[in-house]
């Protein structure tokens, strides 16, 4: 049997080469398949993996290489080895109800570093510094604003304003110390 005629006969669609490929072909399917596991398939869905790589091997196959044989074989043992492959991805993913032993699951092992307590008390923290801060005169507005919500210095603030740094810093904490107790 000639490999590059059938191939060739069978690209142009004779089903009688085809199938001589296929039967030519079939103890290398058959031992390939047996010696691969993918998870999730039978040795009758690896043979028949081995075929669907053995019809795109002659589908895709050009006379410019007369060599049909390497090339039939190399494709089907190619494709075998893209599908372990692209099932190992799967492999590692898991449900969060996956049981890792003792009646645990792989979500009791997740290290929650949410604290309800400490979030309840954090919100409540900010609710009060707002309804603090809308105690102040505008003018202590305007300098927390700048120096902790604009981020700019106190030094820029003091000399927008035309006062001393040493006035700047006495109001900055007169004003710390006012929502420090407002906060008690």
């Amino acid at each position: 049997m000639d490999l590059e005629e059938s191939a060739l006969k069978a690209q142009g669609g004779d089903k009688k080469s085809l199938e001589d490929l296929f039967i030519y072909f079939k103890p290398y399917i058959v031992k390939q398949a047996h010696c691969i596991y993918v998870k999730g398939y039978d040795i009758d869905d690896l043979i028949q993996i081995g075929y669907v790589s053995l019809m795109k091997a002659i589908k895709m196959y050009k006379p410019l290489n007369k060599n049909f044989n390497y090339y039939a074989l190399a494709s089907i043992k190619r494709n075998f080895y893209y599908l372990i492959r692209q099932e190992a991805r799967h492999n590692g993913e898991y449900s969060m109800d996956f049981e890792t032993g003792g009646g645990l699951t792989l979500a009791d092992s997740i290290e929650d570093k949410f604290n309800l307590e400490e979030d309840y008390v954090k919100k409540e923290d900010i609710k009060r510094l707002k309804e603090t801060l809308k105690l102040l005169n505008k003018e202590e507005k305007d300098l927390i604003k700048w120096v902790y919500f604009d981020k700019k210095s106190l030094k820029e603030y003091t000399e927008l304003k035309g006062i001393t740094y040493h006035q700047g810093r006495y109001k900055m904490h007169k004003v710390l110390q006012m929502l420090r107790e407002d906060l008690k």
